[in-house]
């Protein structure tokens, strides 16, 4: 196994810069990264699969980050899924670089929307977190560079009103607002 791997879940889904097929596998690497390496196995299986998973959906998930390089394991007695040893997960860093307040970081880092073909109630909740923490961020920092350059990686209503307001880019913001009513019309 990779002693550190590189777990890639922003905009695409790779290990060590290698696309990967099970995105889900990831999906619960990238959890356990967020849960400081260790998650209840029933917790789990209601934050990644909704209605009633197959008793083997966790394992294979934990077989197919092992196959990727990525140590998971299952401890019987705790009921707990597990990281052997450590790994490098982008969205762990991400929001580890926002709540730093160190913004022009994490946008460098920020690829895309977290897992963008998964709809779990984790993969949707934390999509919409990372974003709202960006937007968050950004405005608070008052910097109108920061709010223009994360305006440009995360379309959100509020950034192109925070840009209008403090005389940012107008043609940005109001394109901002068209790719968001675009977007709605086709939802």
């Amino acid at each position: 196994m990779n002693p550190e791997p590189l777990v890639q879940t922003l905009g695409c889904c790779r290990v060590d810069g290698a696309p990967v097929k099970h995105g889900r596998a990831l999906e619960l690497v990238a959890v356990l990264a967020l849960s400081n390496g260790s998650a209840p196995r029933d917790w789990l299986l209601t934050s990644l699969f909704e209605g009633d998973p197959a008793p083997s959906s966790l394992p294979t998930l934990a077989l197919r980050a092992r196959k990727m390089g990525i140590d998971v394991r299952y401890d019987r007695d705790r009921a707990v899924y597990h990281l052997e040893g450590t790994v490098r997960c982008d969205v762990a860093e991400v929001l580890g670089l926002l709540e730093e307040g160190r913004l022009a970081e994490a946008l460098t880092l920020y690829g895309g929307p977290f897992l963008s073909r998964s709809y779990s109630p984790f993969a949707v909740q934390t999509r919409d977190h990372v974003e709202q923490r960006i937007v968050r961020v950004a405005i608070d920092s008052g910097d109108i560079q920061l709010i223009e350059a994360a305006d440009r990686l995360v379309k959100h209503p509020e950034l192109g009103e925070e840009l209008v307001r403090r005389g940012g880019d107008k043609v940005s913001a109001a394109l901002s607002r068209s790719w968001l009513s675009g977007l709605e019309a086709v939802v």
